[in-house]
């Protein structure tokens, strides 16, 4: 969980297949910045996928979730994954693996192993994506939450925004149109549900549009773990936009991110950007690879101006004692109250952060006040009180 979505996906090289249930069946999931999907693996171990379009054909699972789980693998190589933090070798599964998603079970010949939890947080199990989205329409619901693949093109599409894309090297590609303060940064972005950001242009977008020399107000964030990758370390800067335009929509207002020195999927590519949850949330979604389109519907408005705070966590109580702080603007009231990347968060308005729900924990951010009682990265412990601002 974090205060400061990051639009930085969860991209890999590794191919493997998917599939999802029949049409009469959905798959429900659960929404917090991430499409969160139940399944069993193995007929036995149960986790949650985070599912990501951005992912091409994946499934892979945590490192920790693995090491505390009941599966002990005995077939282990390494392979290169490719992410938005650049290139890492980790550790793969040799062994036929089953999945289950509803009511449809797939077997994977090869599962590779992430650090996922460090980048997302302890609620992230592993991640999955889709295969063979060409061959037929599908649905991510973002109302009632759910996905689902149809056998024709559903009716409803005729209430729906049309929007052309390609679909290269598994990679949903498509126009947008972002503009801040008079400057048009017109391209291709990828979709990326692995993402819990609005929009964040790579380092190679950031040149060609000199994003740099845009006259806006900007906050300048250090994020640990940015993505899989080798990068253990990222930079992100945010300004607040005029005009989204995906195909006949326009989107007013949002934050976006860019990352001026980004590797991997944020450096250089076939695309100037990643389109993230905060975007894609707004809206239902059909894809129709095939005919090379994607529809959506708007059920969400334009946020209103919202208070927030200028720190992020990531609830890592499964291996320690509370919430890692992860993402600190640079200037903001938590680097000036003491707070440092690595802090933990024991206590947050008087209840332990081990104690938190998941609900309670994506509800803090309401909270018009946060009293942090924090254990720093050199064993001393230190209250703080932030109170939530306009950040822009």
């Amino acid at each position: 969980m974090s205060y400061l979505r990051i639009a930085l996906g969860l991209l890999s090289a590794f191919q493997v297949a998917f599939s999802f249930a029949q049409e009469k069946d959905s798959i429900s999931f659960r929404y917090d910045g991430h499409i969160l999907c139940s399944s069993i693996v193995n007929n036995s171990l149960p986790c949650n996928l985070l599912f990501d379009t951005g992912a091409a054909d994946v499934f892979g699972l945590d490192t920790v979730f693995l090491a505390h789980s009941t599966w002990k693998p005995t077939k282990l190589a390494y392979g290169k994954a490719k992410g938005a933090a650049g290139t890492e070798m980790v550790r793969i599964i040799i062994a036929p693996t089953d999945v289950k998603l509803g009511s449809q079970s797939t077997t994977y010949p090869v599962v590779p192993i992430y650090r996922l939890r460090d980048i997302v947080d302890r609620h992230i199990d592993g991640i999955i994506g889709i295969k063979d989205l060409d061959k037929i329409p599908f649905e991510i619901n973002f109302e009632q939450r759910y996905i689902q693949k149809h056998s024709s093109l559903p009716k409803k599409t005729a209430n729906y925004i049309r929007i052309p894309i390609v679909y290269k090297d598994k990679k949903i590609l498509l126009p947008a149109t972002i503009i801040i303060d008079g400057t048009e940064i017109k391209g291709t972005y990828l979709m990326d549900t692995g993402s819990g950001g609005s929009i964040s242009f790579t380092a190679e977008a950031v040149k060609q549009f000199k994003l740099e020399s845009i006259q806006r107000k900007r906050r300048i964030t250090d994020i640990t773990n940015p993505g899989i990758g080798n990068k253990k370390q990222e930079t992100y800067v945010s300004m607040l936009s005029d005009e989204i335009i995906i195909g006949k929509d326009t989107l007013r207002e949002n934050a976006i991110t860019y990352v001026p020195k980004g590797i991997g999927a944020m450096g250089k590519t076939a695309y100037i950007g990643i389109i993230g949850n905060q975007i894609w949330s707004k809206y239902n979604i059909i894809l129709d690879i095939s005919h090379q389109c994607i529809y959506l519907q708007r059920f969400k408005k334009d946020p209103k101006q919202v208070t927030g705070y200028d720190y992020g966590f990531r609830n890592r109580t499964d291996i320690c004692d509370g919430w890692i702080i992860h993402a600190l603007e640079r200037e903001g009231d938590a680097v000036k109250a003491g707070i440092k990347l690595g802090d933990i968060i024991l206590k947050i308005n008087g209840k332990s952060t081990k104690d938190f729900t998941w609900e309670e924990e994506n509800n803090i951010i309401k909270a018009p006040e946060h009293h942090l009682e924090i254990r720093s990265t050199d064993g001393t412990y230190k209250t703080i009180k932030l109170v939530a601002k306009n950040l822009w």
